[in-house]
């Protein structure tokens, strides 16, 4: 069984620091300590490592938020390091959009938070769950996901998300960690544990 943690702050109640911090530890420790939750999916967001790339500066205006998100991952990756009996996966997202979902063969996940694009919230959705089903792949993983032909530089994207730019195929930068796939194993499969 597995907890999808996609809470944020917001105005409708709660802070950066009491959501995507202190909420979000709370919610991993009662993961541990039920014995029937082996995997806590987490909703983070892309750029929350790069304070000086555009996503980062734009978000924290809003609370601090990108700064105590990436508070909140780290604590999870220190309670769940040495646990044989649970895993983690941070999922975090481009820019979120309400278009339809494209499917497991129009995304991109990337790790190492260089890269960002857009993504449809119904895309984040399936992506969560689907992990749930492959924790060989994605447990104690994080990565960044986004339509792949949106995928630019991190420090590029903002305007390119606002303007809904596509990147074109021959000005796309490979990191040499992306995972593409035709089925959601496939995909997963490629994906790095955390350090």
């Amino acid at each position: 069984r597995a907890v999808i943690f996609a809470a944020s702050a917001s105005k409708q109640g709660g802070t950066p620091s009491a959501v995507d911090n202190a909420g979000l530890v709370s919610v991993a420790k009662a993961c541990i300590a039920a014995s029937q939750v082996s995997h806590l999916v987490i909703v983070s967001s892309g750029g929350v490592t790069k304070p000086d790339s555009p996503v980062y500066k734009f978000l924290n205006l809003f609370g601090n938020i990108m700064a105590e998100k990436i508070k909140g991952e780290d604590a999870v990756r220190a309670l769940y390091k040495g646990d044989d009996k649970n895993v983690f996966t941070v999922v975090r997202p481009g820019g979120l959009t309400e278009d339809p979902g494209k499917g497991v063969t129009a995304l991109e996940l990337n790790q190492g938070d260089t890269k960002s694009g857009r993504i449809s919230r119904a895309d984040v959705a399936a992506l969560c769950v689907e992990s749930t089903f492959y924790p060989q792949y994605t447990g104690d993983t994080t990565f960044e996901c986004f339509d792949a032909d949106t995928g630019k530089p991190l420090q590029s994207v903002g305007l390119s998300n606002i303007m809904k730019a596509k990147t074109e195929e021959s000005k796309a930068v490979v990191t040499g960690r992306e995972c593409r796939g035709d089925s959601w194993e496939k995909m997963f499969s490629g994906l790095e544990k955390d350090a």
